[in-house]
């Protein structure tokens, strides 16, 4: 999956960009979750503010030792999706895991460098 999509998606306007909302978030835990269609992570994410929500996602070559009190970028509005028998509250944006098996799209997390405070706006 890596280096895939090199072609443009659609066009769209600034103010459509403006309604996604996202935010910096601190992983504060990142087990494997279990049953699951991929392997998968149930991150806990520490929003500030916005409190505490659940990420489950495709980040299963990372360590958790390695995601665990890292400052990631999630979007906070795309409402709640059941991932197996978790229902997943935000989405930690990332990119193709070079290493990601055929089939699925394992993900290394956009890390936010310096001094950002969780729940802050990514702008």
């Amino acid at each position: 999956m890596a280096g895939a999509a090199a072609a443009v998606k659609p066009q769209i306007t600034f103010g459509k960009f403006q309604n996604v909302d996202l935010r910096v978030a601190r992983i504060l835990s990142a087990p494997m979750a279990e049953n699951t269609r991929f392997p998968c992570r149930m991150i806990e994410l520490d929003l500030g503010p916005l409190g505490k929500r659940v990420s489950v996602g495709q980040y299963a070559l990372i360590g958790e030792d390695e995601l665990v009190g890292a400052n990631v970028v999630a979007c906070v509005n795309l409402g709640e999706r059941e991932m197996g028998p978790y229902v997943s509250q935000a989405l930690v944006l990332g990119a193709p895991h070079p290493a990601s098996p055929e089939g699925q799209a394992q993900a290394i997390p956009i890390v936010v460098a310096g001094d950002a405070v969780p729940g802050d706006a990514i702008y």
